[in-house]
């Protein structure tokens, strides 16, 4: 169920100058994200995002061929609302008027530099998924998208969908998120990380605690723990009906 590495946020590259290309990829692998495609026309950038599903576009306007980058934005936020970053070697107004319409969440001018790249990408994710909330801003470290969080540990976004956590638990102002591969560390109470959470799936074991139902190996019901990853968890007695309950509608 779970990768075997790491959810990066994945970027899908459209640009048809095959040196910016190239500066845009090595750009995304410097800040620790993930190139799911490069593509250098419309109908190329239309076979990759159906197939790869990306976080975030980095869409180039003027594009050889019959669909411009403003074409290929409506088309895509068509068929799967996306975050679209424009980036152009024009700044004149009827350009920008044009990419407006479309709803980009940035519009980046040739050239610019990775810390530029990265406040757009935190940007475009924090308003396409925290539903105006401001996130990154606010000492907070999470959005939530309709199957996955994207997180920021230090420079960095990953992706963590919902289905890899395995429990999450509180120590004082602080939620740690625990998966097979590692745990972060979130600014959040877990009164607030438990509303983001689906209750059909994930369950509250312990005051301190909540858990991935669907992954609990065993429950101790002499001892109150509940064993998850070869982790034993701790069961309050006010929980134990509510998880058992839980456990046999699953």
């Amino acid at each position: 169920m779970t990768s075997n590495k790491l959810n990066k946020v994945k970027a899908l590259i459209v640009e048809d100058e095959l040196n910016y290309a190239d500066t845009l990829e090595m750009f995304i692998d410097e800040l620790g994200y993930e190139v799911s495609g490069i593509a250098s026309s419309g109908k190329e950038a239309l076979t990759v995002f159906e197939k790869e599903s990306p976080d975030l576009v980095l869409m180039d306007i003027n594009l050889e061929g019959e669909l411009t980058g403003i074409d290929l934005a409506r088309i895509f936020q068509g068929q799967k609302p996306t975050p679209i970053i424009f980036i152009t070697s024009f700044d004149d107004s009827e350009t920008f008027a044009k990419a407006k319409k479309t709803g980009p969440f940035a519009y980046l001018i040739k050239p610019f530099d990775p810390p530029t790249l990265q406040r757009s990408i935190e940007l475009a994710l924090e308003h396409a998924y925290a539903e105006g909330e401001q996130v990154f801003d606010n000492q907070e470290e999470v959005v939530l998208a309709s199957s996955c969080f994207f997180v920021k540990d230090r420079n960095k976004l990953f992706k963590i969908k919902l289905e890899e956590i395995l429990w999450v638990e509180v120590e004082d102002k602080y939620c740690m998120i625990h998966t097979r591969e590692r745990k972060f560390t979130l600014r959040q109470s877990l009164k607030e990380l438990a509303e983001k959470l689906d209750p059909a799936v994930f369950v509250q074991t312990h005051r301190s605690y909540i858990v991935n139902a669907t992954e609990i190996e065993d429950i101790d019901l002499t001892l109150y723990v509940v064993t998850i990853n070869g982790t034993e968890i701790p069961l309050g007695r006010g929980h134990k009906d509510e998880l058992v309950n839980r456990l046999q509608t699953l």
